[in-house]
């Protein structure tokens, strides 16, 4: 038995130092964006069932003779990476100067990226890994810079001093992206409003109350309606209004808006352009009278103290309240009011759900998540954060006049912190000039992945890429803010489809985390069954479908690479490990598997071409183990002995597994590779020849015939499991009741493969055996 380890060892080498899925541009090219994936963590098996996905059809494509480019990238600015850089180095921001800072988390970044480029290339991925791509590179952030410039411009990126999202734990603004909804148990405090009972979970945000609002249908309020009203502890007065939106059975019904306590309340206060009164401020809470630069937890027990002192408290009540938090930490949100960049994008929502409905969405449901976030969208996207290791804004502000001074191209790339040069403001010539600190959100790098991709190789007239292949989760992040980019600068939409992948789960269906103890590697999937049986797992669920880890669809792929095996070997010890000369089938059972090729051929080529992956395995699983193996192969072993028909049975049998072989390509790429290169020892790789095509002369009328024939042997190998005997065990005389003209025509492969030395045929409708 072959070697896994070694094997795969061997191929991967091989390819690497061959360039041999090295894109070359030609007439007929297929591009694929890549998703370039963080550094900030170890591989997971979640990668190892997508990413062979977008690998299976970049072999196919290939094999098709296409030029393929399949890039690769490494995410590797941003939080994520600070993060992880603080765990590794122990440094932070505030013992490190900045320009130390930045030299370390690259100098992380590129040992990280080496442990991971070669977890990705041991499962097989045929991508360019030779020439990847990170987002902190000065080639990426000059693209990124230009693309920001490109945007000022056209004035899509503006700056802007308005309400804004933060993360009190990571401390930087974030945008609609970043968070996901959470419920968390929490206090709802009901007070006493001067007459007006208001139920909130953020008593702390009593200060910046700035109105109370009811629902305009609840009887209870209508008579307050337009009415003042004191705030308690700080008596200042507040209107009492009304708005649709307000939830009667929440709380009270009445509730008050602060600036801010959360979005609804941000919503209430653009849509009635109501005052602001800002007393959180870097995640504490100073309201310039009893609380005095808090945080959050402390001014909120501070808060409720003072109002159960003074009688203002009715009741509290312990419930589970839904929260927007930040989805990197899972900290609840905060709103606040600063100077952010934005890029401007509310206005074109028709016009980016008009790009979306332009691409091909496989499966096509998935869009309808696209389509809701664009229609859900509240605000502009904010790309400025508060963090340190990211791109930075080529932008100055002169200290004297307000001016913002934008780097010129020639200087990109720059980073206007760590920039020595001087500058004068060209409005009031002052020098007095200071440099933009924020950098930018990661998705303002990554949602370029296709330009940097095809910049990277001076491509960029192949623009609109082929295909983007990505998990769901993140299609309100990476797939929107590419297709938004695209739009802004090209006005192309960045790919002709989009193939979203599901998420892993134990055997059980359970979510696979530290907590539950059930996280497997992939690393140890491959030493236990290979990389092409993890590639094989990863192909039994369709396209957008969730998938459980299962040991038997592991075993069935580890089985299968040992099937391709011994059957090639038992051809070879049939052909005396020789390849026959070509020839003509005429033998009726050549023609039989010929004719059941092309069919497969053309079954598996339509799923193929459809990104129906599961579907091309089965069909192929089906033609290579019942058909070839069980049956074929089982009746060759005693025809390919008799001279007049050695030649043309070997010659089959070698061409129809080549196929087979090529069909398991691009799933089961090392096993593959191996074993053609013992049929084909000359071959570049397999992976460049070309696929099986379909070819109607092929097919011949002996199909039916030969099926009939067949149906009788599994009649007789069900006798034979009846009467508990092995399937070489001879049979002395036995009655076939049936066709016996077709019988007769074929007694020999009957007798041959089964063993039997005597037949009497009974000619009959029904078809059936005695054993006699």
């Amino acid at each position: 038995m072959i070697d896994t380890k070694a094997m795969e060892d061997k191929w991967k080498k091989y390819w690497f130092n061959n360039d041999t899925f090295k894109f070359k541009k030609g007439i007929k090219n297929y591009t694929i964006d890549t998703p370039p994936p963080t550094v900030s963590g170890k591989m997971h098996v979640g990668h190892a069932f997508s990413y062979p996905q977008q690998d299976f059809i970049a072999r196919y494509k290939r094999m098709k003779g296409y030029n393929v480019l399949y890039p690769w990238g490494f995410d590797d600015n941003g939080l994520p990476t600070e993060r992880f850089v603080e765990k590794e180095r122990r440094v932070t921001i505030d013992n490190t100067p900045l320009k130390d800072y930045i030299k370390i988390c690259k100098e992380v970044s590129k040992e990280a990226e080496k442990d991971l480029y070669k977890a990705w290339y041991d499962t097989g991925l045929s991508a360019d890994f030779k020439n990847y791509i990170d987002t902190s590179s000065d080639f990426s952030i000059k693209i990124s810079q230009e693309l920001f410039l490109d945007l000022v411009e056209k004035k899509r990126a503006y700056r802007d001093e308005a309400p804004y999202v933060t993360c009190p734990t990571c401390r930087t603004a974030i945008s609609q992206i970043d968070m996901k909804d959470a419920v968390i148990n929490t206090e709802l405090v009901y007070i006493n409003f001067n007459g007006v009972e208001i139920a909130t979970t953020r008593p702390e945000m009593l200060g910046a109350c700035v109105a109370i609002f009811v629902n305009p249908d609840d009887d209870r309020y209508r008579k307050f309606i337009g009415t003042e009203i004191n705030v308690p502890i700080y008596d200042y007065p507040v209107k009492v209004m009304a708005d649709n939106s307000i939830n009667m059975e929440f709380g009270t019904g009445a509730e008050m808006l602060c600036t801010f306590g959360d979005q609804h309340d941000l919503e209430l206060w653009r849509k009635y352009d109501l005052k602001a009164r800002i007393i959180l401020k870097n995640n504490r809470i100073n309201d310039g009278n009893i609380i005095e630069n808090l945080p959050i937890k402390d001014a909120r027990k501070k808060i409720v103290d003072e109002l159960i002192n003074r009688n203002y408290v009715i009741k509290i009540e312990k419930i589970k309240h839904s929260v927007n938090t930040h989805e990197r930490c899972g900290t609840p949100i905060e709103i606040g009011i600063s100077k952010q960049w934005y890029i401007k994008d509310l206005d074109i929502k028709n016009e980016l759900i008009d790009f979306g409905n332009r691409i091909e969405w496989i499966p096509e449901h998935m869009k309808t998540r696209y389509n809701n976030w664009v229609t859900g969208l509240k605000w502009d996207w904010c790309i400025s954060r508060q963090r340190y290791f990211g791109v930075p804004f080529p932008v100055w502000y002169c200290n004297d006049c307000g001016e913002i001074l934008f780097a010129e191209k020639e200087e990109l790339p720059v980073d206007p912190r760590l920039d020595e040069r001087k500058r004068k403001c060209e409005k009031c010539e002052s020098e007095n000039i200071v440099p933009e600190t924020d950098v930018m959100d990661t998705w303002a790098t990554s949602s370029l992945s296709p330009t940097l991709y095809l910049k990277h190789i001076g491509e960029m007239d192949i623009y609109t890429m082929d295909a983007r292949f990505q998990g769901h989760d993140i299609i309100t992040s990476w797939a929107f803010t590419t297709i938004l980019r695209s739009y802004l600068h090209y006005g192309e939409i960045p790919w002709k489809k989009i193939v979203i992948s599901g998420n892993v789960y134990d055997p059980f269906g359970q979510k696979m985390s530290k907590s539950k103890g059930n996280i497997v590697e992939p690393r140890v999937i491959i030493d236990n069954y290979g990389a092409d049986a993890l590639r094989y797992w990863a192909s039994t669920t369709m396209q957008g479908e969730n998938i459980k880890l299962r040991e038997q669809d592991l075993m069935r792929g580890r089985k299968t690479i040992i099937k391709l095996e011994n059957s090639l070997k038992l051809i070879m010890l049939l052909a005396n490990n020789k390849k026959p000369e070509k020839a003509q089938p005429s033998f009726p059972v050549n023609r039989w598997i010929i004719t059941k090729m092309e069919k497969t051929i053309k079954e598996v080529t339509e799923y193929m071409e459809s990104n129906e992956i599961m579907k091309a395995r089965i069909v192929l699983d089906k033609f290579f183990w019942n058909q070839y193996c069980d049956n074929y192969l089982e009746i060759i072993k005693n025809e390919a002995s008799k001279e007049d028909r050695r030649n043309e049975t070997l010659f089959t049998a070698f061409s129809v597994m080549e196929n087979i072989l090529k069909m398991y390509s691009p799933i089961m790429p090392f096993i593959t590779e191996e074993l053609y290169h013992e049929i084909n020892p000359s071959s570049g790789s397999i992976g460049l020849e070309p696929y099986p095509e379909f070819d109607m002369k092929m097919m011949y009328e002996e199909e039916d015939e030969i099926d009939y024939i067949i149906g009788i042997i599994d009649i007789i190998r069900n006798l034979k499991s009846k009467m508990k005997l092995s399937m070489a065990a001879p049979l002395e005389n036995i009655k076939i009741h049936g066709n016996s003209k077709l019988i007769n025509k074929y007694d020999y492969i009957l007798t041959g493969m089964m063993h039997i030395k005597g037949i009497e045929i009974i000619n009959s409708d029904e078809d059936y055996i005695e054993n006699q």
